[in-house]
């Protein structure tokens, strides 16, 4: 990409929190950090959801199993994956926690999201939220996790020491908010696919994993085997404006302290991996 502009994209949010941020734009990249042991943990948390029984239906369990296949071509990945009803409130929280006791200092957590978003009116503010379903498979406001609950979820299932990536591909805004006291300390980044008044859902998956999962396969086909969550990103906002003109807002956040060329990226393919979209287009 162009000029990497990461220090424009640092702020000061509340009173000495400091968190990185960045949307549609070039961050730093090159690797800050020692190569990861192979042997470390790996988990992964896939929800995906297609709302078949409400009015407002998706094609996001494509997302999801599209995610299955890349996390196959990663050697030593524990994936849990939930789909449509078994993505109740009560449930996802249960398999966070259950994969949270699991998890020990330097293994790191991926939770991938592909679904609805909507903004809850709470006490406070509005908050962005996961639109789980309830055992009917509608949404409900209570059916809903917001950023809050979804955050002290995390900081209560996992020990400090876990890498925590957070990965959405919605219509609604980030839904982790790393402003909140209770990142510091903690090395946690979240990549999300949004437009808050349009839904970037295709017949076939979500605009942002199509990019990310041709982000990979660019780099695999590069001969890039480590490298960080920065380039990553990098290369999936290049795929969203070569490929689909920038139909997606594609944002990076970072907790407090934590910047995208310090974390490795965990689900680089070991064995070739081409991804749906582009098998789509030879076909």
């Amino acid at each position: 990409m162009g000029q990497e502009i990461g220090n424009q994209l640092t702020h000061l949010c509340g009173c000495d929190v400091v968190t990185y941020e960045a949307t549609n734009r070039a961050v730093h990249s090159r690797p800050q950090y020692a190569l990861p042991d192979r042997d470390v943990g790996r988990y992964m948390i896939i929800n995906a959801l297609d709302y078949s029984q409400t009015l407002n239906p998706l094609t996001c369990t494509v997302d999801g199993q599209n995610m299955e296949t890349l996390v196959a071509k990663c050697h030593l990945v524990n994936v849990t994956a939930m789909y449509d009803n078994e993505c109740t409130k009560g449930n996802v929280r249960q398999a966070i926690q259950q994969v949270g006791r699991r998890c020990q200092p330097g293994d790191t957590f991926v939770y991938y999201y592909s679904g609805h978003g909507a903004r809850i009116e709470t006490c406070d503010a509005q908050e962005d939220s996961f639109c789980f379903v309830n055992n009917d498979g509608q949404v409900s406001e209570a059916s809903c996790m917001t950023d809050d609950e979804f955050s002290e979820l995390i900081w209560t299932s996992f020990p400090f020491g876990v890498r925590i990536l957070i990965l959405t591909d919605t219509c609604s805004g980030a839904i982790c908010d790393f402003k909140r006291g209770g990142w510091e300390g903690r090395e946690a980044i979240s990549i999300t696919g949004c437009l808050d008044a349009h839904c970037g859902d295709t017949d076939r998956g979500g605009i942002f994993t199509h990019s990310m999962l041709c982000a990979i396969s660019r780099l695999q086909l590069d001969e890039v085997v480590d490298y960080s969550v920065g380039t990553l990103y990098n290369e999936t906002v290049d795929v969203d404006t070569a490929m689909f003109r920038s139909a997606q807002d594609i944002t990076i956040q970072c907790a407090p302290g934590v910047s995208p060329a310090k974390v490795p990226w965990p689900l680089a393919p070991r064995e070739q991996f081409t991804p749906p979209f582009r098998r789509r287009l030879y076909q």
